[in-house]
């Protein structure tokens, strides 16, 4: 699966951020049919529920955001990936530099071209950081690890 699709995916879970006025808005569409049945060959896919899902990919812009707000002083999570960097098969062009004990990102190709290299965890970080208000604090703080997801 794609990994921007991973993030659209995980902001599907997001309900909070709605209301939320903030830097990064994530248009999204509705996704109905509550109660629809089960796919019978998978048995899988039934949802008791309506909810929202991002109608746009995920951009390395808006993921670029999300790491200058919460992997500055660490990234224990590893929310930036190596292979995202300009330069790398399939990159999505964000940079990673430490300067004084501080990682900084930044888009070195496009800010609008989707992201990749995001894990499903790190997707669920993402979409609980929206969910939180956008909040610039260090990850694991809560503003990544509870919201529409709970992690830890």
């Amino acid at each position: 699966m794609n990994r921007s699709r991973i993030v659209a995916l995980a902001i599907a879970g997001m309900t909070a951020w709605a209301g939320v006025a903030s830097a990064i808005t994530i248009e999204t569409v509705p996704v109905g049919d509550p109660g629809n049945a089960n796919d019978p060959a998978t048995g899988h896919g039934k949802v008791n529920y309506a909810y929202n899902i991002g109608k746009y990919d995920v951009t390395a812009g808006q993921y670029t955001a999300f790491l200058n707000a919460v992997a500055t002083t660490a990234d224990r999570y590893g929310l930036y990936n190596s292979n995202m960097a300009a330069g790398n098969f399939a990159a999505c062009g964000i940079s990673q530099t430490l300067v004084s004990g501080r990682y900084t990102y930044a888009t070195t190709s496009n800010p609008d071209f989707p992201v990749n290299y995001v894990t499903y965890w790190n997707a669920c970080r993402f979409a609980n950081w929206l969910s939180n208000g956008q909040p610039t604090v260090p990850e694991g703080s809560g503003s990544t690890e509870t919201g529409s997801y709970t992690l830890t």
